[in-house]
């Protein structure tokens, strides 16, 4: 699976959000993209998300991925993913929290004020 270029495109996310990824991939045809997915329960455990997607972000960069995009937000993790992400080159989606994409950053703001 490689994108115009020849090149593979791999999305470390959530396993909260693979079906979501997975279907806009098959929708707009992009055989390039490939997904792998840290434990959805992290959500419960966010001091475990950024530790387990520096290692992920190794081994991808071991397998000979160049393109990597971080599926996830920050979700909990006090801005630790967003310095993994620096440290390895990638981005990630923006936001807080990835919930936020289910139901609009006005919408995610307004649970959280009440």
């Amino acid at each position: 699976m490689r994108d115009a270029r020849g090149e593979r495109v791999l999305v470390i996310g959530c396993g909260m959000i693979a079906r979501e990824v997975l279907a806009v991939k098959e929708k707009l045809g992009l055989d390039h993209l490939e997904l792998t997915c840290l434990p959805a329960e992290f959500h419960f455990y966010p001091d475990r998300i950024a530790p387990a997607m520096d290692a992920a972000i190794e081994k991808a960069k071991a397998e000979g991925y160049e393109h990597i995009f971080v599926g996830y937000a920050d979700c909990g993790t006090g801005g630790h993913l967003d310095r993994v992400c620096e440290k390895h080159g990638v981005e990630r989606l923006g936001g807080p929290h990835c919930f936020a994409l289910y139901q609009g950053l006005a919408a995610f703001e307004k649970v959280g004020e009440g």
